[in-house]
C-alpha cells in the first residue's frame, strides 16, 4: 500500500521551490513606454500586483525622464491586473485644466499592449487591446491628445484590504516675514502651509506660514532636507517636491529671470516616513505681485508654478499625509 504521507514529504521541497517564482510573477513591475515621432523614448515603471501604490509621472517637471519628449505613442509591457491608468494633458493631472483625459483599467494578470498613438486611443469605446479596458474619456477632438500628454497617474490594487490610515493633522502655526532675495527655511519640524507676496522679486515683501503636524498623539518630525537643482520659473516651469517629500524652504536669486531652488524633506512618525498624497489639481492663478495662498486645513505645500515677471500667474499645489 502506498504511503500518502511519504509522497507528500517528497513533493514538498518541489512545491516550495516553485513559490519564489510564483511570488515574483505576482509582484514584478511593469513598464509603460512613451515615444515621440522620432522614436526617442522614455519609460515609466508600474508597481507590481498587490502593491497598492499610487504613482504619478509628470512630464513637464525639470527632472522628468520624459521632459524633452513630445508623447506620440504609448505601449504597455507586463502591467499587473486591476491597475487604473489616467492619461491627460492637464498640468499635474489636474482635470480642470485638461483638454483631454482617458482612464484605462487592466483586466489580465499580465497585460501588454502594442504601441498606439495617443490620438487613436481616445477613439476606442471598450477594449483597446486584450486586457486594456476604457473606463472613461473626455475630449473635443482626437487631435487634442496628439503630442500633448503631460501626466500619467497609475493606481495599483492592494493585495489585501489595509486598515484605514491615520491622517496627519496640523498642530501649531508660525509666521515668517522675509526678504524675497534671502534663502528661507521653516523652523524645526515645520512645513510650509501658506505664502504671501507683494511687489516684485527684488524689492517686494514675502511672508510664509509654517506649521507642525501630528499623527494621532505623536508629533511628526522633518527628515534631512535636500535642495532642488536651480530652475528658471519665469519660463513657466513648475516645481514639485519628489514623491514622499514636503516643502520646507525656498531660495530665489535676482529678478524674474534669476534662479530658484526649493527645499523638501520627508515627514516622519519616529523612523517611519508618512505617505504624501498630492492634491488632484493646482490653485487658481494669481498675479505674483499681489498673491496670497493657504493650503486647506491639515494640508501643506508640495508644489509651485510661476510664469513671467511679478505680474505673471502663480499657482500652488497642496498635499496631505497619512
Amino acid at each position: 500500500m502506498s504511503n500518502p504521507l511519504k509522497y507528500g514529504i517528497i513533493a514538498l521541497p518541489l512545491l516550495l521551490s516553485c513559490l519564489p517564482q510564483a511570488v515574483q510573477a505576482a509582484t514584478q513591475n511593469g513598464t509603460i513606454l512613451i515615444r515621440n515621432k522620432d522614436y526617442e523614448q522614455c519609460s515609466l515603471t508600474v508597481p507590481g500586483e498587490g502593491s497598492g501604490k499610487l504613482t504619478q509621472y509628470e512630464f513637464n517637471l525639470p527632472d522628468s525622464s520624459c521632459k524633452n519628449i513630445k508623447p506620440r505613442t504609448i505601449q504597455f509591457d507586463g502591467l499587473p491586473s486591476a491597475a487604473t491608468i489616467l492619461i491627460t494633458d492637464g498640468l499635474g493631472c489636474d482635470l480642470e485644466d485638461a483638454k483631454f483625459r482617458l482612464k484605462l483599467r487592466t483586466t489580465r494578470r499580465v497585460t501588454s499592449m502594442p504601441a498606439f498613438e495617443f490620438e487613436d486611443l481616445v477613439s476606442f469605446e471598450n477594449y483597446i487591446a486584450p486586457g486594456v479596458l476604457v473606463l472613461e474619456k473626455d475630449f473635443t477632438q482626437d487631435s487634442d491628445a496628439r503630442d500633448s500628454t503631460a501626466c500619467i497617474r497609475i493606481t495599483t490594487s492592494p493585495a489585501t484590504k489595509r486598515p484605514d490610515p491615520i491622517p496627519a493633522t496640523q498642530v501649531k502655526e508660525a509666521a515668517y516675514f522675509v526678504d524675497p532675495r534671502e534663502r528661507f527655511t521653516c523652523g524645526l519640524h515645520e512645513v510650509i502651509t501658506a505664502r504671501l507676496h507683494r511687489g516684485d522679486e527684488t524689492d517686494g515683501r514675502t511672508a510664509y506660514i509654517c506649521a507642525t503636524f501630528k499623527q494621532a498623539s505623536t508629533d511628526l518630525l522633518i527628515g534631512p532636507l535636500s535642495w532642488s537643482n536651480k530652475i528658471i520659473e519665469s519660463s513657466g516651469t513648475y516645481y514639485m517636491c519628489p514623491p514622499g517629500k514636503v516643502m520646507v524652504g525656498r531660495d530665489h536669486w535676482n529678478d524674474e529671470n534669476g534662479s530658484t531652488t526649493y527645499a523638501c524633506a520627508s515627514l516622519k512618525n519616529g523612523s517611519k516616513d508618512l505617505e504624501i498624497i498630492w492634491s488632484d489639481g493646482w490653485s487658481a492663478p494669481q498675479g505674483e505681485h499681489e498673491s496670497g495662498f493657504a493650503c486647506p486645513t491639515d494640508s501643506f505645500l508640495v508644489g509651485r508654478y510661476h510664469d513671467g515677471d511679478e505680474e505673471g500667474p502663480t499657482r500652488y499645489r497642496c498635499a496631505t499625509a497619512q
